[in-house]
């Protein structure tokens, strides 16, 4: 940036251009970004990247599918210190490099400088998420979850970032985002290649807002972040920077503020709020596999707060679960409270502590760990059970320190809580799997879980007629024993020459599908032939081995016509199974014609599978009566 002054002084030449080279220095050199850049809003084929600058610039992205090779750009004019800029008709699941620029001068660009577009809204891929809560207060331990995060993801793409609230203390005011929030996190690769899905807390609510009124110009959290309040990234319009939805792969996300305040007296508990409305609404429409909904308030927690003493508390866990249960949401995270929590598979528990039943509101009885441990078998759902859907809820507002726990502690719904350790929540979705970690600050994982879908699948298949083969693949992500070769792959070939079953397990004999494959006794039909005898066409069959067969059907096809049944027979083994040779004959009655005729047998067994013969074809002095 040049700003040239022009000053009528008597002055030498000379120390004009001094002061003039001076001036032209220190404005270029005062160019420099003092916040992010920072990812928002990315759809399949957009992405928004935003950052400020330390004095009023153009803005400016370079961007390619090359780190040197930068060769689209996106720009504004205007002079500003606050820059957004989406870049638009981007490639689906794509990875772009980019660089921060100001006109011509780069301001920032680096091999840590990318992002991915989003894949299509459905898509079964990996997904990885990291999730904190409470987490801008400037302190060592938020290094160090940080850091540690960082280091067990090593090389890992984070694809999501969800912010828990209270993402700045102590009042959410700009200063304290900077120093608290974006120094910590600026510096490393994270905040230049993943997108931020925040949601606010009460801290981040500044007092010199007027009685926390929802989306208030003087919430900083609100300039700092951009949100698709009109479903940019999917879900129902929400019309609100408070809360919104986003769809991303498989999984629906909803965040929501807990404590903003609609016509300075409703909050998201309340009924008749517009927030509450719109979430059923969102809830109702949304098709994706996985819901993750996050806010700040948990409704149950005995750490550093009170889930039955805390009226807000309550009011959530009485007026937001249900809804929460009716649409079937599978995660709730939540922070506020400064320890991690993590509740069993949960449903129908909407009042105090001491309610809490396990045979009634538990839905699984496992820890859900799936580390070997005992009774620690992958949670479970079934869309085909929906009345067994429960919901896990994990309070993670440990991104920060960890301390204080009430005298009930720990809440009975949870089946691990931990006051001692700081530290984050990291998530892997992968098609109808979910694995969570909670990794503390001294880089160990303290708690994990596991949620399937739709697994312990039994499937009866048909090879057809024409195959010798058929593929087989279990229906879940992980690790696989098929008993009947020992194989280790997900998905296997076999070749049965008669009906049989298939087991597949995972190595903890969690999971099994089974697989019948039938194999249609068609394939021990032999000397399937025809002769031609005075009294018609004379049609002859063997079966050496009948497995359940109930009928054969005997059609005919004439030139041009389609084939259409000539008579039924009933297997002599009376649809059960038979190893003897069975021997079939039947008589068709035709006269003299000189064509074409076709012939197959058509095979039901008893579970009205259908199969046909190869087709045997003869030409024919007989006329076909009709």
């Amino acid at each position: 940036m040049l700003n040239l002054i022009i000053i009528h002084s008597k002055k030498s030449n000379l120390v004009w251009q001094l002061l003039l080279l001076v001036m032209i220095t220190y404005t270029s050199f005062s160019q420099k970004i003092t916040r992010g850049p920072y990812l928002q809003m990315s759809t399949p084929t957009s992405m928004m990247i935003r950052w400020r600058t330390d004095v009023p610039t153009s803005s400016k992205i370079n961007f390619g599918l090359s780190q040197n090779v930068l060769n689209a750009s996106k720009s504004e004019d205007s002079q500003k210190t606050e820059h957004i800029i989406t870049i638009d008709n981007l490639k689906p699941n794509t990875k772009y490099f980019y660089g921060i620029a100001s006109g011509n001068t780069v301001l920032q660009a680096s091999i840590d400088n990318f992002f991915v577009t989003n894949p299509p809204v459905g898509t079964e891929q990996k997904v990885t998420i990291w999730a904190l809560g409470d987490m801008g207060m400037g302190t060592e331990g938020q290094k160090r979850v940080y850091q540690q995060y960082l280091n067990y993801t090593e090389k890992t793409h984070t694809d999501l970032w969800l912010l828990l609230g209270d993402n700045a203390y102590a009042q959410g005011m700009d200063w304290e985002y900077q120093q608290r929030f974006f120094e910590y996190y600026q510096v490393d690769r994270l905040m230049k290649q993943t997108v931020l899905l925040p949601s606010p807390g009460n801290h981040d609510y500044s007092p010199t807002a007027n009685n926390y009124r929802i989306e208030d110009p003087l919430v900083a959290y609100f300039s700092i972040f951009s949100v698709p309040t009109r479903a940019e990234a999917g879900g129902v319009p929400s019309g609100s920077k408070a809360y919104y939805s986003y769809d991303y792969a498989n999984i629906h996300f909803v965040s929501l503020d807990s404590y903003g305040r609609e016509d300075m007296d409703k909050r998201l508990f309340s009924q008749d709020s517009e927030q509450m409305k719109w979430l059923e609404k969102d809830l109702k429409a949304n098709k994706q596999k996985w819901t993750i909904v996050f806010w700040h308030h948990p409704p149950y927690t005995m750490g550093s707060h009170n889930s039955d003493t805390e009226n807000e508390l309550r009011l959530l866990r009485e007026g937001v679960v249900p809804l929460l249960e009716k649409y079937k949401v599978d995660l709730v995270l939540n922070g506020h409270s400064h320890n991690y929590e993590r509740s069993q598979m949960i449903k129908g528990h909407h009042g105090l502590e001491a309610t809490f039943n396990q045979k009634q509101h538990g839905m699984s009885t496992s820890t859900g760990r799936y580390d070997t441990s005992k009774d620690s078998c992958p949670y479970i759902k079934d869309s085909k059970v929906p009345e067994n859907d429960g919901i896990i809820y994990v309070v993670n507002g440990v991104g920060a320190g960890n301390g204080g726990s009430q005298k009930s502690y720990p809440h009975d719904a949870m089946i691990y809580s931990n006051s001692v350790n700081p530290g984050s929540l990291y998530l892997e979705v992968e098609g109808n799997r979910l694995d969570a970690k909670f990794i503390t600050e001294d880089g160990t994982v303290k708690d994990q879980f596991t949620i399937l879908k739709d697994v312990n699948q039994k499937q009866t298949l048909k090879l057809e007629a024409n195959q010798n083969t058929i593929p087989l693949q279990a229906s879940w992500t992980g690790n696989f024993n098929w008993q009947h070769d020992n194989s280790k792959n997900q998905s296997v070939q076999v070749s049965p020459t008669v009906t049989t079953k298939y087991i597949v397990q995972d190595d903890q004999k969690c999971l099994q599908d089974e697989f019948t494959v039938k194999v249609p006794s068609i394939y021990s039909l032999k000397d399937f032939n025809l002769t031609s005898t005075k009294s018609g066409m004379s049609i002859n069959w063997l079966t050496i081995q009948e497995r359940g067969i109930v009928r054969f059907e005997i059609e005919r096809q004439r030139k041009g016509s389609d084939f259409k049944s000539v008579v039924k027979i009933n297997s002599k083994a009376k649809g059960q199974f038979s190893d003897k040779t069975l021997f079939y004959r039947y008589i068709d009655h035709i006269l003299e014609n000189e064509e074409m005729v076709n012939y197959r047998i058509k095979v039901t067994d008893n579970d009205d599978f259908i199969y046909y013969s190869n087709v045997k074809s003869v030409n024919t002095v007989l006329k076909i009566a009709d």
